[in-house]
């Protein structure tokens, strides 16, 4: 029996942690029928979306003569008439701007495999918005909080990515039936034993522990600080990338002063918390 499950994010919910993981593991995953491909030019999947979406950070020569189609043709061909599970991890499928993915399509392309889910992992707006604040910030685009926060209720959504999960799952059903689509917490799923590593390979029945794989080094899982550690030693650090040292010391002290470690104004949480408890409760 064929099976495809795919991994579309979302951002910021430990997706380069799992993805390391299961790349750095790939023959030991074989061995219990659980099969991660590696097709470049990382550990992810993410060059899949091309077939929907423009890459900037993927050449068109990647792809060979048959574009990003013909890698997901060959990926199909493989797979879906062998045993076992065929596990992607990408969350630019989930993105929804200026581009998104045709779910109807995606979901027509993976039909010939005997099982289909889609796994979506979904985090606290609060969270989120700050999380995605925080990676664009690593990346030496510090933006002003506040304007980023207000334009992200506003379009109910940052950088692309949705922060609306009712809207993606909306999204998904225009392919997926909803016994096709898993979605996971992912507070819940980090305080589970095991966290996140285990929690996927209990959904792929791998029948194996996360204690039992090699685990990533620790500056590949692109785990990140808290956001306001990062804003005030970006503010200290001036046009410079803060060093670690530096958020160590913030972060040494925020904690002992026990304040609140978000970058939210007490009214941009509230707008945003009775923006979303309804929608979310909706999809619950």
């Amino acid at each position: 029996m064929a099976r495809i499950f795919l991994h579309i994010g979302a951002h910021k919910t430990g997706t380069t942690y799992l993805q390391n993981l299961f790349h750095l593991n790939r023959d030991r995953l074989e061995q219990a029928n659980i099969h991660y491909p590696y097709i470049g030019p990382n550990t992810a999947h993410h060059a899949l979306a091309a077939s929907w979406i423009s890459l900037s950070d993927v050449p068109e020569h990647f792809y060979g003569p048959d574009g990003p189609d013909g890698m997901w043709k060959a990926l199909i061909d493989r797979y879906a008439r062998s045993e076992g599970t065929l596990f992607l991890s990408a969350e630019n499928l989930s993105r929804c701007y200026p581009q998104e993915v045709d779910m109807a399509d995606l979901a027509q392309r993976l039909s010939v495999f005997d099982e289909v889910r889609v796994i979506y992992t979904m985090r606290t707006q609060t969270e989120l918005v700050q999380s995605l604040w925080l990676q664009l910030a690593k990346s030496d685009r510090v933006l002003a909080i506040h304007p980023y926060v207000r334009d992200s209720i506003e379009r109910r959504r940052a950088f692309g990515v949705r922060i609306d999960h009712g809207a993606l799952y909306t999204t998904l059903l225009r392919g997926f039936a909803p016994e096709q689509i898993h979605l996971l917490d992912y507070q819940q799923i980090r305080q589970t034993p095991g966290g996140i590593g285990q929690t996927f390979l209990d959904l792929l029945g791998a029948g194996l522990h996360v204690d039992e794989l090699q685990q990533p080094p620790r500056e590949e899982t692109n785990i990140s600080p808290e956001p306001l550690e990062y804003w005030v030693a970006s503010q200290i650090a001036g046009q410079a990338r803060p060093e670690p040292q530096l958020l160590d010391l913030v972060s040494e002290i925020l904690q002992a002063n026990g304040q609140p470690t978000t970058l939210l104004a007490r009214y941009e949480y509230t707008k945003l918390r009775n923006r979303y408890t309804p929608s979310n409760a909706a999809l619950v």
